[in-house]
C-alpha cells in the first residue's frame, strides 16, 4: 500500500439541521426525524473513514450559526474545508482539487447514505484507482456510494449532472466515453426510506458494535480480607456446672 498521504478520503458533511437536508430524506422520514437519521449515517461513515489507516481525510463542511464547528460529529473538533454557497457538485470538485493540491495521488469520495461500506472496499478502491481506471461503488438504486479518481480524471466532473439520481450509471458512461476502465466495488444500498433504514438497524443489532470501543472488563473483585488470627488466651478453666444430682436414696431403716 502506498504511503498514507498518497491517498485521501473525502466526506461532504452538512450541519444537523432540517434546512441542510435533502428533500428526499425529509419526505421519507419527516424533517425532525430525518435530522437524527442523517446524523447517525454521518457518524457511521466518519468513523469508518477516520479508522482507515492508509489515507488522510478531507471534510467539506458549510458551518451555520448554530453549528460553527464539527464538535457535534467529533469532540476532538476536526478541521474542515469550509464552503459557502456552493452546490453539491461544486463541493465535490473543490474537495477533489484540494486533495490533489495537498499531495494526494488518489482520492475517494464516500456517500454517507450508504452505511455498509467496508474497510476492504476502501483498500480495493485505492489499489484500483489510477490514471486509466475510475472506481465506482454502485448502490442498488443506481446511485453511487464511492467515487475514486486521480487528478488526471477530474475532467469527468466538469460537466454538471453527476450528483443525483442514478449517478453511478452517469459516471460509468462518462468514464467509458473518456476511454477509461471502470472498477466496481461491491454493490450495497442507500438509506432513503423506512425499509433500508430497518435493514441497517437490524444489521447493527445482529452484529457486534464495530464503531464503539469494547466495554472494559469489570474490575476484579477485591480479595477477601484474611480472617483475624485467633489469640489464644490462657485462662482458668471454669468448672462446668454440675448436673443437678439425683435426690439421695433413703437407706432402709433398721429392723
Amino acid at each position: 500500500m502506498a504511503q498514507k498521504r498518497d491517498n485521501c478520503i473525502i466526506l461532504l458533511l452538512d450541519a444537523p439541521e432540517p434546512e441542510k437536508l435533502s428533500q428526499e430524506l425529509k419526505t421519507a422520514f419527516g424533517p425532525e426525524r430525518a435530522v437524527h437519521v442523517n446524523s447517525d449515517l454521518l457518524q457511521n461513515v466518519y468513523k469508518t473513514a477516520k479508522a482507515f489507516p492508509e489515507a488522510i481525510l478531507i471534510l467539506s463542511y458549510e458551518k451555520t450559526p448554530h453549528h460553527q464547528d464539527l464538535t457535534w460529529l467529533d469532540q476532538e473538533d476536526p478541521g474542515f474545508l469550509e464552503v459557502k454557497n456552493r452546490s453539491l457538485e461544486e463541493r465535490m470538485a473543490d474537495a477533489f482539487r484540494l486533495a490533489f493540491f495537498t499531495g494526494a495521488k488518489k482520492a475517494v469520495l464516500l456517500n454517507h447514505l450508504s452505511p455498509e461500506i467496508k474497510k476492504d472496499w476502501l483498500y480495493q478502491a485505492f489499489d484500483s484507482t489510477s490514471d486509466r481506471t475510475v472506481v465506482i461503488g454502485p448502490n442498488q438504486d443506481g446511485s453511487l456510494y464511492m467515487l475514486g479518481l486521480t487528478q488526471q480524471n477530474l475532467r469527468l466532473l466538469e460537466t454538471p449532472g453527476f450528483s443525483h439520481g442514478k449517478n453511478a450509471e452517469t459516471m460509468t458512461e462518462r468514464a467509458k466515453k473518456a476511454k477509461l476502465a471502470v472498477f466496481n466495488t461491491p454493490e450495497t444500498y442507500a438509506v432513503n426510506g423506512e425499509e433500508a433504514l430497518r435493514k441497517w438497524m437490524e444489521g447493527r443489532e445482529a452484529l457486534p458494535p464495530l464503531f464503539h470501543a469494547p466495554e472494559p472488563p469489570p474490575p476484579p473483585k477485591p480479595a477477601p480480607a484474611p480472617a483475624p488470627a485467633e489469640h489464644k488466651r490462657h485462662r482458668r478453666h471454669a468448672k462446668s456446672p454440675q448436673e443437678p444430682g439425683l435426690p439421695p436414696t433413703q437407706e432402709n431403716p433398721p429392723l
